[in-house]
């Protein structure tokens, strides 16, 4: 591709559909979007295919962040690297999974669960049936690590550490014979050079095969034909322009959440369209908001049984929030993303990734799919700017109410036409962040005084509003536990202005849970790869 850097290729086995005259190859690779990545670096990359004879290109991954280390396993499948970050508040840094993806694209998953260590990357299948990777806690500057594994018959629970001696550090494994990989070994000091061994992922020895004094010796692979993986057939046509997305069952949840969720209580689901910004499009100010900006692509109902079956634009990185009757999201499920003509199905919601399906015919699949297909152009923004300022400049930044100068959260919204000094003033005002240390936005997001971007359910403002304390019981036992309890009273005061309409509360509360943005997002030029990296 002349317009894109393209790194990490690796040929893949068939690719056809079923009216197909005959099969083909591809190649997938890393490529790189010219955009900010969710946590505000100029770039970000993808997986990508493209046939043989250099046409048909496809983009096989659509998140924010990077996707990187592709390999091809028997099934046929992808495995590769990936970044995540926090969607809700959360003090965790981010993490680098492995996930699985079809080779076009198609029905992606967390693939080797969330044991072991932050960054897992790196990985190769062995004739025994195992996926070998390397691990960390912090990225070092080659990437090496300890090395761990999974099967490739039950990844999910299957995780095994395989070196431990602090000694050693390890990097690029890749298949031997049986259940033996030669991996890069070197000092985890810094001293001397990476050489090359033969590792027994049964036996658990290392015998050096080749290691030069001079030079770091990487990336050894052995020269002989390999088994064919599976072919794959595909129900994507890169004609269409949506998918379908559907859920069998909300109240399937994790076991934070599944105790306290009754039928009746999710009401509906909420997809939401990542924005990719340039660099150049992006505000030097921090009150610009998250670099990955959110518009709403709509909300479809939740039937009684907890099921959905919903219409979706292809080929765009969405996130998914389930919402209760106020229209507060109960949780945040991305990124995620489906092929065009693609159908993909979930069981639950963070459900326990090993579970079969009930065969059950839900309610959502008796009747047409719910369609949220508009254009780009017509999806919904919710910013602060155009949206949320309004409403505070009318009915909250009145002189005896957060337009007075001796009061904790003063709103400088009061002029009849606010100038964007005053609207900025005021957004970075209600963003504060709890500890003081500035505004945070554009990196990942963390408790504020007031707003939580990205979860109105714990936002102080949304409880003053609603007058009643909205956080559900799994925000209080998660990784990121509230705060100090802190009181609620009703907004406004009695005689003191007028009350918010449930329409002026709904649009706030879908500012928040869509990310507090400032702005409508100015987007990125599309795409050109570099390898991932995690904060």
């Amino acid at each position: 591709q002349e317009d894109q850097e393209a790194r990490t290729p690796i040929y893949l086995s068939t690719l056809f559909t079923l009216d197909s005259p005959e099969p083909w190859y591809t190649i997938a690779y890393v490529g790189r979007e010219i955009a900010l990545s969710q946590v505000v670096r100029p770039r970000a990359s993808s997986l990508y295919n493209i046939k043989l004879d250099g046409t048909e290109t496809r983009r096989l991954t659509y998140t924010p962040n990077h996707s990187f280390d592709p390999i091809q396993m028997s099934d046929g499948r992808l495995v590769y690297a990936a970044e995540r970050y926090p969607l809700e508040p959360d003090p965790r840094p981010g993490r680098v999974r492995l996930f699985a993806v079809h080779i076009e694209g198609a029905d992606a998953e967390l693939y080797a669960g969330d044991a072991g260590c932050r960054i897992q990357h790196m990985p190769c299948s062995t004739a025994s049936g195992l996926v070998v990777f390397v691990e960390s806690e912090q990225l070092t500057p080659d990437g090496a690590g300890q090395l761990a594994c999974v099967t490739e018959s039950r990844p999910h629970v299957t995780y095994k550490r395989l070196t431990e001696n602090p000694a050693w550090l390890y990097l690029h494994p890749s298949p031997l014979r049986g259940s033996r990989v030669l991996v890069s070994r070197r000092p985890a000091d810094g001293h001397g050079t990476c050489g090359i061994f033969s590792f027994d992922c049964e036996g658990l020895s290392c015998e050096p095969v080749f290691d030069s004094l001079e030079h770091h010796d990487v990336q050894a692979k052995l020269v002989l034909p390999r088994s064919r993986p599976d072919g794959h057939s595909t129900v994507v046509d890169t004609k269409a322009e949506s998918g379908v997305f559907y859920g069998l069952n909300c109240y399937d949840a994790d076991d934070l959440m599944r105790p306290h969720l009754t039928k009746g209580s999710v009401k509906s689901v909420r997809f939401i369209e990542g924005v990719l910004q340039s660099a150049a499009g992006m505000a030097s100010s921090i009150s610009a908001g998250p670099a990955v900006a959110r518009r709403l692509i709509g909300e479809a109902p939740v039937e009684a049984d907890g099921s959905f079956n919903v219409e979706v634009p292809a080929s765009t990185p969405i996130l998914l929030q389930t919402l209760d009757e106020r229209g507060l999201a109960l949780a945040t499920c991305g990124w995620i993303w489906v092929q065009p003509k693609e159908t993909r199905g979930c069981i639950g919601c963070h459900e326990d990734p090993e579970l079969a399906p009930e065969n059950t015919y839900v309610f959502a699949l008796r009747r047409p799919s719910n369609r949220l297909t508009l254009p780009p152009d017509k999806r919904r923004t919710v910013t602060f700017r155009d949206d949320v300022a309004p409403i505070l400049r009318n009915q909250c930044a009145l002189a005896d109410c957060h337009g007075g100068s001796d009061i904790p959260l003063r709103i400088p919204l009061s002029a009849h036409e606010p100038s964007i000094e005053d609207i900025l003033a005021a957004y970075d005002a209600i963003l504060a962040p709890a500890d003081g240390s500035g505004n945070s936005l554009g990196s990942l997001p963390r408790r504020g005084k007031y707003v939580d971007a990205g979860r109105a359910r714990t936002s102080w403002f949304v409880w003053q509003l609603m007058g009643a304390d909205v956080s559900r019981p799994w925000d209080r036992h998660s990784p990121r536990p509230l705060s100090v309890r802190r009181k609620v009273s009703s907004m406004p005061p009695l005689s003191k202005g007028i009350a918010l309409d449930d329409r002026q509360i709904r649009t706030i509360v879908q500012w928040i849970d869509l990310g507090a943005t400032f702005a409508p997002a100015a987007s990125a030029a599309s795409s050109s790869t570099s390898p991932g990296e995690v904060k």
